[in-house]
Protein backbone atom coordinates (compact mmCIF):
# COMPACT_ATOMS: atom_id res chain seq x y z
CA UNK A 1 0.00 0.00 0.00
CA UNK A 2 1.00 3.47 -0.25
CA UNK A 3 1.54 6.25 2.32
CA UNK A 4 -1.78 7.86 1.08
CA UNK A 5 -3.84 5.05 1.95
CA UNK A 6 -2.61 4.49 4.82
CA UNK A 7 -3.09 8.73 5.43
CA UNK A 8 -6.42 8.07 4.53
CA UNK A 9 -7.47 5.48 6.61
CA UNK A 10 -5.67 7.25 9.96
CA UNK A 11 -7.89 10.56 8.93
CA UNK A 12 -10.74 7.93 8.98
CA UNK A 13 -10.23 6.25 12.25
CA UNK A 14 -9.21 9.56 13.80
CA UNK A 15 -12.46 11.42 12.69
CA UNK A 16 -14.77 8.62 13.19
CA UNK A 17 -13.57 8.08 16.76
CA UNK A 18 -13.72 12.31 17.40
CA UNK A 19 -17.35 12.27 15.72
CA UNK A 20 -18.69 8.91 17.69
CA UNK A 21 -17.29 10.45 21.09
CA UNK A 22 -18.95 14.09 20.49
CA UNK A 23 -21.93 12.43 19.67
CA UNK A 24 -22.55 10.34 22.47
CA UNK A 25 -21.31 13.38 24.59
CA UNK A 26 -23.95 15.69 22.93
CA UNK A 27 -26.86 12.89 23.66
CA UNK A 28 -25.46 11.75 26.85
CA UNK A 29 -24.90 8.17 25.94
CA UNK A 30 -23.53 5.61 28.38
CA UNK A 31 -20.00 4.65 27.65
CA UNK A 32 -19.97 2.94 24.65
CA UNK A 33 -16.40 2.15 23.78
CA UNK A 34 -14.10 3.39 21.16
CA UNK A 35 -14.33 1.34 18.74
CA UNK A 36 -18.28 1.34 18.44
CA UNK A 37 -17.87 5.27 18.63
CA UNK A 38 -15.45 4.98 15.41
CA UNK A 39 -18.03 2.92 13.61
CA UNK A 40 -20.62 4.96 14.35
CA UNK A 41 -18.54 8.21 13.35
CA UNK A 42 -17.73 6.98 10.13
CA UNK A 43 -21.19 5.52 9.21
CA UNK A 44 -22.36 8.76 10.32
CA UNK A 45 -19.81 10.93 8.12
CA UNK A 46 -21.71 9.06 5.25
CA UNK A 47 -25.30 9.82 6.70
CA UNK A 48 -24.22 13.74 7.64
CA UNK A 49 -22.74 14.17 4.02
CA UNK A 50 -25.91 12.92 2.22
CA UNK A 51 -28.23 14.79 4.47
CA UNK A 52 -25.80 17.98 4.05
CA UNK A 53 -25.60 17.54 0.26
CA UNK A 54 -29.44 17.25 -0.05
CA UNK A 55 -29.98 20.41 2.11
CA UNK A 56 -27.18 22.77 0.87
CA UNK A 57 -27.01 21.15 -2.31
CA UNK A 58 -23.02 20.71 -1.79
CA UNK A 59 -21.28 19.01 1.24
CA UNK A 60 -18.35 21.79 2.37
CA UNK A 61 -19.38 24.53 4.64
CA UNK A 62 -16.07 25.73 5.94
CA UNK A 63 -13.61 25.02 2.87
CA UNK A 64 -11.86 23.29 5.19
CA UNK A 65 -11.92 19.40 4.51
CA UNK A 66 -11.03 18.16 7.52
CA UNK A 67 -13.60 20.77 9.58
CA UNK A 68 -16.37 19.79 7.31
CA UNK A 69 -15.66 16.17 7.47
CA UNK A 70 -16.03 16.50 11.29
CA UNK A 71 -19.12 18.12 11.40
CA UNK A 72 -20.46 15.89 8.66
CA UNK A 73 -19.71 13.08 10.85
CA UNK A 74 -21.09 14.52 14.21
CA UNK A 75 -24.32 15.74 12.71
CA UNK A 76 -24.93 12.16 10.86
CA UNK A 77 -23.71 10.43 14.16
CA UNK A 78 -26.24 12.18 16.47
CA UNK A 79 -28.73 11.58 13.86
CA UNK A 80 -27.97 7.69 13.60
CA UNK A 81 -28.00 7.80 16.96
CA UNK A 82 -31.13 9.42 17.36
CA UNK A 83 -32.81 7.03 14.63
CA UNK A 84 -31.86 3.71 16.67
CA UNK A 85 -33.28 5.14 19.60
CA UNK A 86 -36.72 6.02 17.53
CA UNK A 87 -37.02 2.29 16.18
CA UNK A 88 -35.39 0.28 19.49
CA UNK A 89 -36.34 2.82 22.43
CA UNK A 90 -33.89 1.97 25.31
CA UNK A 91 -31.56 -0.09 23.99
CA UNK A 92 -29.26 2.26 21.84
CA UNK A 93 -28.62 5.23 24.10
CA UNK A 94 -28.25 2.78 27.17
CA UNK A 95 -28.59 3.86 30.82
CA UNK A 96 -28.06 7.21 32.39
CA UNK A 97 -26.21 7.83 35.69
CA UNK A 98 -29.64 10.18 36.21
CA UNK A 99 -32.98 10.99 35.85
CA UNK A 100 -32.46 14.42 33.64
CA UNK A 101 -32.82 16.30 37.23
CA UNK A 102 -29.08 15.80 38.54
CA UNK A 103 -30.81 12.86 40.55
CA UNK A 104 -29.53 9.34 40.85
CA UNK A 105 -31.43 6.72 40.03
CA UNK A 106 -32.54 4.15 42.75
Amino acid sequence: MQVETYITLFRWLLIGGVAGYVASIILKVERQGCLVNILLGIIGAFVGGFVFGILLGRTGITGWAFLDTTIHAVVGSVILLVGLELLLPGQQLGTRSNDGRGRKKR
